[in-house]
């Protein structure tokens, strides 16, 4: 899969979606061989697939959703929206409209959002979290962290029995959850021309492991393993899973980083993504079954926390420079 800056924003959008082959029954795993060797096969030939059943109360995402017409529905000069602004000394919070790092040089992202991290601890290896003065936000919107970390946890063990290691091998190397970031997206309608800079996202591929998205209309496309371009679901019950940096290094180009962008649209959409990253104490390099001589090692190896600089540095570069 091209790294990020290889990717083209260009490219064309394929007719219809990715079917049946990349659906997931999520109450089938880790452990049922079937479902195991369809993971396998859509990551070999798409490079994502999709969860159906994944939550065990669907109500959590109603909450989320619902906190989140609540907090991008106030005015940008607000203070409830002010006062969690992400700034120089803050890590998550508030990013108001084009804030958003160009990962394509020379396009303007058409969205809003809003981060979060994992709780923070008294250690201090957590940055503390702003959490707007709405009802029952930060209570709503942790409910879903938490069952969107337990989804991760079953898929990267899922993923860890797709590829043939060890059950806990990515599991365990991402279970801090220091680095990882649940994203709130807010895509507001818009009359932008349909001209290549204006994007909802520009073509990127995650810098983490795995990222686990929810959309509520139509807008993400994925890039399969053969460079075409389709469009994700928008049921807002089925989980996107799309694989990683992190993940491609792990295995060495075994299993793909997908690559994806959201394109601007005249119609309001939403999105919830979790980003699983690696611990912050780990180098990320071809594991040893999938080096050989004939499979030399393909990059260098990485810490999580170098690679997710280095990279958005450069997007927030584009983005300033103005392309």
């Amino acid at each position: 899969m091209p790294l990020t800056r290889e990717l083209r924003q260009s490219d064309p959008i394929q007719p219809g979606a990715v079917g049946a082959q990349a659906s997931i029954d999520f109450r089938c795993l880790p452990y049922q061989g079937a479902e195991i060797l369809r993971i396998r096969e859509a990551c070999l030939t798409t490079g994502f697939f999709y969860l159906d059943h994944a939550f065990e109360d669907r109500r959590i995402v109603g909450a989320t959703l619902q906190q989140m017409d609540s907090f991008f529905g106030l005015d940008d000069d607000d203070l409830r929206k002010k006062e969690v602004g992400v700034s120089a000394t803050t890590k998550h919070g508030w990013t108001p409209m084009f804030g958003e790092p160009a990962y394509q040089a020379g396009t303007i992202a058409h969205v809003e959002s809003f981060d979060c991290g994992k709780p923070f601890q008294s250690d201090g290896r957590s940055p503390k979290n702003a959490w707007p003065d709405l009802a029952n936000f930060r209570g709503d919107v942790r409910q879903c962290w938490n069952a969107l970390t337990r989804i991760g946890d079953v898929v990267l063990e899922s993923l860890a029995l797709a590829v043939g290691v060890a059950p806990r091998t990515f599991c365990d190397r991402c279970d801090s959850h220091e680095l990882s970031t649940m994203r709130l997206l807010h895509y507001p309608a818009n009359d932008a021309p349909v001209i290549e800079k204006n994007v909802g996202i520009a073509a990127h591929t995650d810098f983490e492991c795995i990222t686990l998205i929810l959309q509520t209309a139509p807008g993400l496309e994925l890039r399969d393993t053969t460079g075409s371009w389709y469009d994700a679901p928008s049921d807002k019950d089925r989980v996107v899973v799309l694989l990683g940096d992190m993940l491609e290094r792990w295995t060495n180009g075994r299993f793909q980083a997908t690559g994806h962008r959201v394109r601007n649209t005249n119609y309001r959409r939403c999105s919830i993504v979790l980003f699983f990253a690696v611990n912050d104490d780990e180098l990320v390099g071809a594991l040893p079954e999938f080096v050989s001589n004939d499979n030399p090692a393909r990059h260098e190896p990485v810490g999580q926390r170098q690679h997710l600089d280095r990279e958005v540095k450069r997007a927030r570069r584009y983005r300033d420079e103005g392309g």
